[in-house]
């Protein structure tokens, strides 16, 4: 690599780490669980969600017992020699062209919002979530190899687990087992050997509370072979579980949840997705999550961080709560578990949480100008 990439990287590893002494004062009390938001899957941004009835999300229970017959047993990829960093193998994060923002801006040059949208969100790199609908294998293989004609790194965001986000505002998801496992295999097919970042089925295991126990067995089940499946067909791509959110889920319970969704096969877990804590208290929760997968035999894992609104930290809502702001810009890193792999815009801001706070009357996963000035103004 040359090196303005070795700056670039070096730059965006001192601010990972400036970060660390900070988290060390703020580890996260857990609390009761409200429903987490979600991004939607890209072809299915504009689908109207009906809303459930307050209090009708189950919460998962700090002291549920993880479902037995141990999941993350599933078959694994063989052995053999330790993938190549896909940090190390791309010049910073892709910036995709295609992104509802960036669509938004192309399709409103008039607004006078356009600009600052622009320049502060649609020019940054986001996740791609995908979802069931459509011509999975051309429109994600487009993307990714997008991305590597400019030597940089793609991240994507699989969304289509049966009964996604226990039918609140993100509901849907494959109608099978089996349909669910064959949509992985297109969707890891569609990435190959491009190197990518890829966040596994946001909130699959937080919600895993709403589900009966045979219910329970099938997604655990589900995002094993999941992760086989992408280490197998994707061998350039580091795989991240979701791992929940340090206010609302205890570190031990969702580390037991990561290891029986086979997180051994996985490059670590994700945390923050689509939520807002702040960058020091999801680090400080993000290293509780691996000290207790290792005290449970599950190895050393690394993890990634949502900080796409973050910048105020959280008011203790969820769903387009007011006073948020977006966070600091993406960065990479990858050098060691002690530092997070990277801080991404897995949420894309300006997109609907759903049909509540202050994006009343929008659908889930829709860009909304408003919702993104708001998080630029902090308002």
């Amino acid at each position: 690599m040359g090196s303005n990439t070795a700056r670039r990287r070096g730059l965006a590893a001192t601010g990972i780490t400036l970060l660390l002494a900070v988290a060390a004062c703020s580890t996260p009390e857990p609390a009761a669980a409200p429903a987490s938001s979600t991004e939607p899957p890209a072809l299915a941004e504009s689908t109207s969600v009906p809303e459930l009835p307050s209090g009708s999300m189950p919460a998962p229970a700090p002291s549920e017992n993880p479902p037995t017959g141990k999941p993350g047993n599933q078959p694994r990829p063989p052995a053999g020699p330790a993938a190549p960093s896909p940090i190390a193998e791309t010049r910073g994060l892709f910036v995709d062209s295609e992104s509802n923002a960036a669509r938004w801006v192309r399709a409103n040059k008039g607004d006078g919002r356009a600009h600052l949208i622009n320049e502060r969100i649609a020019a940054q790199p986001m996740a791609r979530w995908i979802g069931g609908e459509g011509d999975i294998r051309s429109w994600l293989g487009s993307y990714v190899q997008a991305a590597a004609r400019e030597d940089q790194l793609p991240v994507v965001v699989p969304y289509n687990i049966p009964n996604r986000d226990c039918g609140n505002h993100s509901a849907g998801g494959a109608g099978s087992v089996d349909k669910y496992r064959q949509w992985v295999e297109t969707v890891a097919d569609a990435i190959g050997k491009t190197p990518a970042l890829v966040v596994l089925e946001p909130d699959a295991l937080i919600h895993l509370s709403c589900l009966d126990p045979t219910g329970k067995q099938d997604r655990l089940r589900m995002l094993a072979e999941a992760v086989a499946t992408l280490s197998q067909r994707a061998p350039n791509a580091w795989t991240y579980l979701d791992g929940g959110d340090g206010r609302y889920n205890p570190p031990g319970t969702l580390a037991q949840r990561l290891i029986d969704a086979g997180v051994s096969g996985a490059r670590g877990f994700a945390v923050n997705v689509s939520n807002f804590n702040t960058t020091a208290e999801a680090i400080s929760y993000g290293r509780l999550v691996q000290a207790a997968i290792a005290a449970r035999g599950g190895g050393k894992h690394g993890f990634v961080i949502d900080v796409s609104r973050n910048g105020n930290g959280s008011n203790g809502e969820w769903c387009n709560p007011p006073g948020r702001k977006i966070g600091q810009s993406p960065s990479v890193d990858g050098s060691s578990p002690q530092v997070p792999d990277a801080l991404l815009w897995i949420k894309q801001p300006g997109a609907s949480d759903g049909d509540c706070g202050t994006g009343k009357g929008t659908d889930s996963g829709a860009f909304v100008p408003e919702l993104a000035m708001s998080l630029l103004n902090g308002l």
